[in-house]
């Protein structure tokens, strides 16, 4: 007869096996089960990171993008402000050079209207002899100091009178005696300056004709005739 009490045993003992691979059965199932739920949780953690981190880039990407083209915006219209500032610059030199070339036509036509009223003061005006004229004539007679020298006038002229007073004055200050005297012209007088020259005193009426036409008091030739005194110096002063 087999013996019941061991198989009692092994009846026992593959029950609790077979319970045992029921259980690590079980426990693989849930282990798996929540390595997959971790690991789909992770995945999809990953993956929405990833997301994120795409969608940071993207609206990075696209920010550095606006602001390149902002600043590219900003660079043109610099540049056009640039280039307008410059075109308003050359045209303001341009306009600046005309104006410059306006005033010095306008001073040369000034200027030449100033000289024409001065000559035409000089025709009109009286005769004179300024400072600086009679600087000359005084240095360029210095060594003919004491030469004595008779002026005669037409009377009842006042211009006459007054220039030939200066020229008087001139050639006194020079060392010059100097004397004038009025006298009556027949028929009409001679204008300027006229010389009547005795052969000994060539030297310095040459000398005096020289200076005076060098300090500007007299212009072009001065008539002389031969006087019959080869001492005698007489200068005829005539209307202007």
């Amino acid at each position: 007869m087999p013996d019941l009490s061991n198989m009692h045993v092994l009846e026992r003992g593959l029950n609790w096996s077979t319970l045992a691979y029921v259980v690590f059965v079980c426990l693989a199932a849930a282990t798996s089960f929540l390595l997959a739920l971790f690991a789909g949780r992770v995945t999809s953690a990953k993956d929405m990171e990833l997301k994120r981190m795409q969608s940071t880039s993207a609206e990075t990407v696209a920010q550095a993008h606006a602001g390149a083209a902002r600043a590219n915006a900003q660079a043109e219209l610099a540049y056009k402000e640039k280039r307008r500032l410059e075109a308003d610059m050359a045209h303001a030199n341009v306009h600046h050079e005309q104006l410059r070339k306006e005033n010095l036509e306008l001073q040369l036509v000034v200027e030449k209207e100033r000289a024409k009223r001065l000559e035409l003061e000089q025709q009109l005006g009286p005769r004179h002899i300024g400072a600086g004229q009679r600087q000359t004539i005084e240095s360029a007679l210095a060594s003919f100091q004491g030469q004595k020298v008779s002026i005669v006038t037409q009377p009842g002229d006042p211009e006459i009178a007054g220039f030939a007073n200066e020229i008087k004055a001139t050639l006194d200050a020079a060392g010059m005696a100097v004397s004038i005297t009025p006298a009556l012209v027949f028929g009409k007088p001679q204008a300027g300056i006229a010389w009547e020259v005795g052969a000994r005193r060539r030297p310095f009426a040459m000398a005096l004709a020289r200076a005076l036409v060098d300090a500007g008091v007299v212009s072009g030739a001065i008539s002389a005739t031969e006087a019959d005194d080869a001492d005698s110096l007489e200068i005829t002063v005539g209307p202007k």
